[in-house]
């Protein structure tokens, strides 16, 4: 994310005016600094990140790291480019050179990696680790520790959170029986997602529900 104009902050401290960000296990409650805000935000998908970033991953889990500390010299170069062009049609022109020559010349993702995470996503989270390095003949170790590196977080707490996405998703499109959206998610009760909503959102299920905005969308403090 490159700030245009105005800053935002992350659990109250203010982030640095052109940064990235790496996945992690917690929520992060993200402010506006006060007045008008304008910016470049990229989302990346984390295997497209691991190779526009050149490195693994895990070294940004949780972390929001100035763009010059990840790109050198070029994240200056960027962030001054993006902030001169004249408009979006530029910047976006920019951003897409930029972006191409990182992933020409970065690293390809283990085929292994790309595997287990397009079975993760496709099924929702539902499915076991050691199933999944079963099905690809190698140990779950060797999975678990070329998909962290290049995910940026373990598969186990992948799935978690695609689970409770799954479970995010249909409740925001139907207030169904929170415990049966559980089991059709793979939770093994409903005591299992209030955790995970508690540990992921800071807010029970049926608080959730409860501020649903119709049409899309989500009110509460610190939500």
């Amino acid at each position: 994310m490159i700030d245009l104009q105005g800053s935002i902050t992350a659990g109250g401290e203010r982030l640095p005016s052109a940064w990235i960000g790496g996945l992690g296990e917690r929520p992060t409650v993200v402010g506006l600094g006060g007045g008008a805000y304008a910016s470049v935000d990229i989302e990346l998908a984390p295997l497209g990140a691991y190779t526009v970033l050149g490195r693994p991953l895990v070294e940004l889990e949780g972390e929001c790291a100035p763009l010059e500390d990840v790109f050198g010299p070029a994240g200056c170069e960027l962030t001054d480019r993006l902030r001169d062009a004249r408009n979006w049609d530029a910047r976006f022109d920019v951003l897409e050179r930029f972006l191409v020559r990182r992933a020409a010349a970065g690293p390809a993702p283990t085929p292994a990696v790309v595997w287990a995470d397009h079975r993760l996503r496709e099924a929702g989270g539902n499915v076991r680790i050691g199933a999944l390095a079963a099905e690809l003949g190698c140990s779950r170790r060797y999975l678990t520790s070329r998909f962290t590196a290049e995910v940026g977080l373990a598969p186990k707490v992948v799935a978690r959170q695609l689970r409770f996405a799954r479970v995010r998703e249909r409740l925001e499109r139907d207030q169904a029986a929170i415990a049966e959206v559980a089991a059709a998610a793979g939770y093994y009760d409903q005591a299992h997602l209030d955790r995970d909503f508690r540990q992921l959102a800071r807010v029970t299920p049926t608080e959730f529900v409860a501020r649903l905005i119709p049409g899309g969308g989500v009110v509460g403090d610190g939500l």
